[in-house]
């Protein structure tokens, strides 16, 4: 398999690149945001840690840079940020089978393998890493976390589905799958036929793994704050992924793993997302700095 390439790359604002890519991984085109750091510059020097930031599910890698302040904050740090595109459905996973887009796409080799691969060579990227994601994105930070022991010093999951094989959780996906026009049970195959390998790929169920790495929990109690949206349903989604994080915390106290919380009043949107990143980004900061 050869590596990832580079077809297009478009400066949108001060500290944006956006990149168009050829994976073959994926068997197709993909994209992603870079948001350099004050006095950037491109190459193979290792300079940079870098912040691996991932969408959610029925979403783009253009949310983040939409809906939150993360271009300012990474202009004002050391720290070059990648927001990669995921799928609407892919869960940061190496299929088996194609999906909507007619490709076998392999997600975690594209993230981890290629999309790595090209930014330590040309974008100067260095070795100390963390990832971080919302909803689908928390779930794949995590995953990839415990797939891939020592690649990130420190992980985060805003409103994260890190148990995926929690009473509820196999419907949810698959009315997920359904919206996105998605067979359900495509990913890890059928949960009933499948549990195994739906455990092999669940944070909750792996949770000790993650020993070693510092974790970051966040989310809101499906109750809005002041000014935030009222979007259908994102109440209950928020109440579902608070608990799911309250369980793993648990999980990963007792197990010794270093980890920190930061749960309050929010639901499944941009309003609580958007503050949860201002409240996570000194963290992150911190967990890089203490990397270099």
């Amino acid at each position: 398999m050869s590596g990832l390439t580079v077809l297009d790359q478009t400066s949108t604002g001060a500290g944006v690149l956006e990149l168009r890519l050829h994976s073959p991984a994926l068997g197709r085109e993909a994209a992603a945001t870079v948001l350099t750091p004050r006095g950037w510059r491109p190459g193979d020097h290792a300079t940079y840690p870098v912040l691996y930031l991932f969408h959610g599910s029925s979403d783009d890698h253009l949310a983040w840079t939409k809906h939150t302040e993360i271009v300012a904050l990474a202009a004002e740090s050391d720290v070059l940020v990648v927001i990669p595109s995921a799928g609407r459905m892919g869960f940061y996973t190496d299929w088996k089978v194609t999906d909507r887009e007619g490709t076998v796409p392999l997600w975690e080799t594209f993230h981890t393998v290629e999309l790595l691969s090209l930014l330590e060579r040309e974008y100067g990227a260095s070795d100390v890493r963390m990832a971080a994601g919302l909803s689908m994105g928390g779930y794949g930070a995590l995953r990839y976390a415990i797939r891939k022991p020592g690649l990130f010093r420190g992980v985060a999951s805003l409103s994260g589905f890190a148990h995926i094989t929690r009473p509820g959780m196999a419907s949810l996906l698959g009315l997920l799958a359904i919206r996105e026009g998605m067979r359900p049970g495509l990913i890890w195959g059928p949960r009933r036929h499948c549990a195994e390998n739906w455990a092999a790929n669940d944070p909750y169920v792996r949770a000790a793994e993650l020993a070693g790495t510092k974790v970051y929990l966040a989310a809101g109690d499906g109750h809005r704050t002041s000014g935030e949206e009222f979007v259908p349903g994102m109440g209950l989604m928020e109440r579902y992924s608070r608990a799911i994080s309250d369980d793993l915390a648990t999980r990963l106290v007792e197990a010794g793993v270093d980890v920190t919380t930061n749960f309050s009043p929010g639901v499944h949107f941009w309003t609580n997302w958007r503050r949860k990143l201002t409240e996570f980004w000194p963290y992150a900061l911190d967990v890089l700095e203490a990397g270099k």
